[in-house]
C-alpha cells in the first residue's frame, strides 16, 4: 500500500470543480465569483511542502473560509443537505426490512452505511427508481476477511466512537448503529462536526434523523470548516473519547485523509468509505467505486 493520504495531483480538479458549483448555487453577481476563482487558485497552487503535508480536507478548509468571507454565507448547502437526510430517511423503513430479513444483517447493514455516499446522486431530481438503487447497494461486495475482522474487533469492544460523514448517508450509518448493538453490547456514542462544511453533518442534522433516540451525539469541537477530523484540534471532551474508546468507527474519505497516519488513533480504528477517486483505488489496490473496511 503507498503512502498518507495527502493531496495527490487528481484532488486539484476534484476540489476545483466541487468549490466552483457550491458557489454558482449562492445567490452573488459575476464580480464575486470571479474574485473567488481568483482565491480558488491561490489556494490550489500548492508548493512542494504542501504537497507532503497537507491532507484535502485541510485545502478545502482554506478554500472554505474564503467562500464564507467572500459570499458571507457559514453554510451554503444547508437546504441540500436537509434534503439529502429527507430522501434517505424515506429509504430507511425499506432499508431496515432488507437487513432484518437477510442472511447477516450486520454485513447487510454494513454495507447499506459505506454505500451511504451513492445516495449523492439524490441530489436534485431523482433519475433512478428507489427499487433499482436499493438493488444496485446489495449487489456491492465487500471483502469478507476485513469485514470478519470488524466483527471480532465489536465482540471485543465496549465502548465505540462512530465518527459521521455526510448528510443522507447519517440515516444508514443510523440503521447499521443499530444492528450493531442488536449483536452487540458497546456504549457507542455519535460524532459529528462542529462547523458546516460541505455536505457533512453537523449535530442538527444527526438530531433531525433521530439518531439521538439510537446513541448519544457530541460535536469534535473543531473549530475550523474541516471535513475531517484532526486530534489535536478536537474538544476536551472529544479528545477524551478518542482516548477512551475501544474502537473508533470512522465513515468517510476525509476522516481517513486526516487520522490513517495518526499513531495511537490508528490502531484503533476501522475505516469505512467508498473508493470514489483514483487515489483510494491506487493506495488500496481497488476498483472504482469498491466499498473499503479498512484496519489502520
Amino acid at each position: 500500500m503507498e503512502s498518507s493520504m495527502y493531496v495527490w495531483p487528481d484532488c486539484i480538479d476534484c476540489i476545483k470543480d466541487m468549490s466552483l458549483k457550491v458557489v454558482q448555487n449562492l445567490p452573488a453577481d459575476k464580480e464575486k465569483i470571479k474574485y473567488f476563482s481568483e482565491k480558488l487558485h491561490s489556494h490550489l497552487a500548492l508548493d512542494e511542502k504542501d504537497w507532503n503535508s497537507m491532507t484535502p480536507p485541510e485545502l478545502i478548509r482554506n478554500i472554505w473560509y474564503s467562500i464564507k468571507n467572500i459570499f458571507g454565507v457559514a453554510d451554503p448547502l444547508k437546504d441540500v443537505k436537509k434534503r439529502q437526510n429527507e430522501l434517505a430517511l424515506q429509504l430507511y423503513p425499506t432499508l431496515r426490512e432488507k437487513t432484518l430479513e437477510s442472511a447477516d444483517p450486520l454485513t447487510s447493514a454494513l454495507r447499506f452505511s459505506i454505500a451511504g455516499n451513492a445516495l449523492d446522486i439524490m441530489i436534485g431530481p431523482i433519475k433512478k427508481p428507489q427499487e433499482k438503487m436499493l438493488a444496485e447497494l446489495e449487489k456491492i461486495p465487500l471483502q469478507t476477511g476485513p469485514v470478519e475482522r470488524l466483527k471480532e474487533r465489536l465482540e471485543d469492544s465496549t465502548k465505540i466512537l462512530y465518527l459521521g460523514d455526510n448528510c443522507g448517508e447519517i440515516v444508514l450509518d443510523r440503521l447499521f448503529i443499530e444492528t450493531i448493538k442488536e449483536y452487540y453490547n458497546p456504549r457507542i456514542t455519535f460524532m459529528t462536526r462542529t462547523i458546516p462544511v460541505l455536505n457533512d453533518a453537523t449535530k442538527e442534522d444527526a438530531l433531525f434523523v433521530g439518531m439521538d433516540k439510537v446513541v448519544p451525539i457530541v460535536e469534535n469541537g473543531i473549530a475550523e470548516p474541516l471535513p475531517g477530523t484532526l486530534p489535536g484540534k478536537l474538544s476536551v471532551e472529544a479528545h477524551r473519547l478518542f482516548t477512551s474508546s475501544d474502537l473508533i468507527i470512522a465513515k468517510g474519505g476525509g476522516n481517513y485523509d486526516t487520522l490513517e497516519s495518526e499513531e495511537g488513533v490508528k490502531e484503533k480504528t476501522v475505516f469505512l468509505f467508498q473508493a470514489k477517486c483514483r487515489p483510494y483505488c491506487a493506495i488500496h489496490n481497488t476498483p472504482l467505486n469498491s466499498l473499503i473496511v479498512f484496519h489502520g
